[in-house]
């Protein structure tokens, strides 16, 4: 039992600590400069250095993970995020000067929020850990849904904590979240002193794959930051999009000579393409952005938040208590979620025609309650693969990050792509949620292309344990 209790806690820290610094960041700009009192101009360099520094710490992972144990990697990002996130606030009470606040605040803030990246795909490989399939369900449930928790938790934790204690005070005890991680990773070693933690045993990625990998994310940060600053027509961002062109390139031509078993671990990969694309119309962003601009309606955008949120919970655990209960219906489970959010997602096409305050409402909870639905049906379909080759394990958080940036870049990119052509703002959010419709459309392609194809489900993980003597229920 002390195992599985120290599990459920860095199930549920691991994922949730990155989803408060996610939801502080996926803000507007002038919101973000209010909370850490900086100039507002300042903020979309703060906010894109922030995601950057996210996105390539989560690429980095697969490497360190290779090389060292997933605790190992955990213990380190607990210690550094604590150290930056506790730096700034010692700076913000010592009150210097203005430039040496913005420098604390840009480096305290991209080193710790890529620390605390680090810690969703090490917690997901420590579940492994558990020897029966239907607790690593019960765990990797806790898991997903404390992304959405933290999405919850974070608005409430700056209105109520920030007024008392004010920003120094909120960011070292913020500094303590880390902290406590860290305490449940000594207390596994305590209540598990013999177990396999490291991820870098069964078949490796080559070194030079992964390094390459990465090299495409750095590309792919340095182009849209300065498509995102210069236009993604000026010299500099094509310069960029070529860079990208060119690493990309070669990371599939080594993806391509990898050998057949560990290049093709039956619908693994087919499902991390799902989840990819699914991240990409489920942003939140630009539904929230319509309804500033044209609705006008802070609180309803704040309480459409809040309801998505729960929903997502709700989802999470829908999925997670139907998978506990009919493992073998995995495939038609995903299915039935993606329709879900499929609908929710297709639902905002009518949002420059509806005026109805509940239809903005549960327009966004149906679209979460479906994604976070195949996001842990995705993640417990993959974990069983991970039991053979571990670094698939670290997969899940990466695809969710990428998915979701990739997904802002894109959607951005639409957008300005019909204004500049001389279209008001609202047909231009026509055109984008129609767009958001068509990549929820094509997430349901994807999983209708698994269903012929080798799925390492819970269900087979099940029978063995069964098979084995172990309890799964």
């Amino acid at each position: 039992m002390p195992l599985l209790y120290a599990l459920a806690g860095i199930a549920l820290l691991g994922n949730g600590i990155k989803a408060i610094v996610s939801s502080s960041v996926l803000v507007s700009e002038a919101q973000f400069a209010a909370f850490l009192q900086i100039p507002v101009e300042h903020v979309a360099v703060l906010l894109q250095a922030i995601i950057a520094g996210m996105v390539i710490a989560l690429a980095l992972c697969p490497l360190l993970l290779q090389r060292f144990q997933a605790q190992t990697v955990a213990i380190a990002a607990c210690v550094v995020a604590t150290a930056a996130f506790a730096t700034f606030a010692f700076v913000d009470m010592a009150q210097p000067a203005p430039w040496l606040r913005d420098f604390a605040v840009f480096a305290c803030f991209a080193i710790g929020s890529a620390a605390l990246a680090c810690l969703a795909p090490t917690a997901l490989a420590l579940l492994l850990l558990w020897p029966g399939s239907s607790g690593r369900a019960t765990l990797t449930t806790l898991w997903t849904g404390a992304a959405a928790a933290g999405f919850l938790v974070a608005p409430q934790l700056a209105k109520y904590l920030l007024p008392a204690f004010g920003l120094a005070g909120y960011f070292l005890a913020f500094s303590a979240l880390p902290l406590l991680m860290l305490a449940l990773l000594l207390w596994l070693t305590l209540a598990a002193p013999a177990a396999p933690t490291a991820t870098n045993a069964g078949p490796r990625l080559p070194a030079p794959l992964l390094l390459t990998f990465v090299a495409v994310i750095v590309a792919f940060e340095i182009w849209s930051t300065l498509g995102s600053v210069t236009g993604y027509l000026a010299p500099a961002a094509l310069a960029g999009l070529l860079a990208l062109l060119i690493t990309s390139s070669d990371f599939l031509r080594r993806l391509r000579r990898l050998a057949t078993p560990t290049a093709s671990p039956g619908a693994t990969y087919w499902l991390l393409a799902a989840l990819f694309v699914l991240e990409v119309p489920t942003t939140g962003f630009f539904e929230a952005a319509f309804l500033f601009v044209h609705v006008g309606d802070e609180a309803l955008v704040a309480d459409r938040s809040t309801l998505a949120a729960s929903a997502q919970i709700a989802g999470t655990f829908a999925a997670g208590l139907l998978m506990h209960r009919r493992p073998a219906a995995l495939r038609t489970l995903l299915l039935g979620f993606a329709a879900i959010a499929f609908f929710g997602v297709a639902s905002y096409v009518a949002y420059p025609w509806v005026h109805a305050h509940d239809y903005f409402l549960w327009t966004p909870m149906v679209a979460g309650f479906g994604s976070s639905g195949v996001t842990v049906l995705v993640c417990l379909a993959v974990l069983p693969a991970g039991r053979r080759m571990p670094i698939l394990a670290t997969l899940p958080p990466l695809v969710i990050m990428l998915g979701t940036e990739f997904g802002l870049e894109l959607l951005q990119l639409v957008f300005a792509g019909v204004t500049a052509l001389g279209s008001a703002s609202a047909d231009a959010y026509r055109v984008l949620f129609a767009t958001q419709a068509i990549v929820a459309l094509a997430v349901l392609v994807l999983l209708l292309l698994t269903r012929r194809r080798e799925l390492p489900g819970v269900d087979s993980a099940m029978a063995a344990d069964r098979r084995a003597g172990i309890a799964t229920r």
